[in-house]
């Protein structure tokens, strides 16, 4: 008969932890996942501090232009094809 009531007593903690854990935790797990989420995706959009930013800017887009053009003359010439009528 012990034992019964033990098994018993058990199951009515369990079903109340578990109803507690739905009723509060869950919610709570859910709304924290939910602002970190907002968080992100908010915080990729705003744009980034402008302290050393344009100089950077800059310089890269000089050695970009650099090595575009070194680029353009190491490819290849451009060859017109005509079609061949049979």
């Amino acid at each position: 008969m012990e034992g019964f009531l033990k098994i018993v007593f058990i199951l009515f903690l369990s079903y109340y932890a578990v109803i507690l854990f739905f009723r509060y935790a869950l919610p709570w797990l859910l709304g924290r996942f939910i602002k970190k989420q907002q968080e992100k995706y908010f915080g990729q959009s705003q744009p980034f501090v402008k302290s050393d930013a344009p100089e950077k800017e800059k310089k890269s887009n000089r050695t970009t232009k650099k090595q575009q053009q070194k680029d353009d003359k190491t490819f290849g010439e451009y060859i017109d094809f005509e079609e061949i009528q049979e």
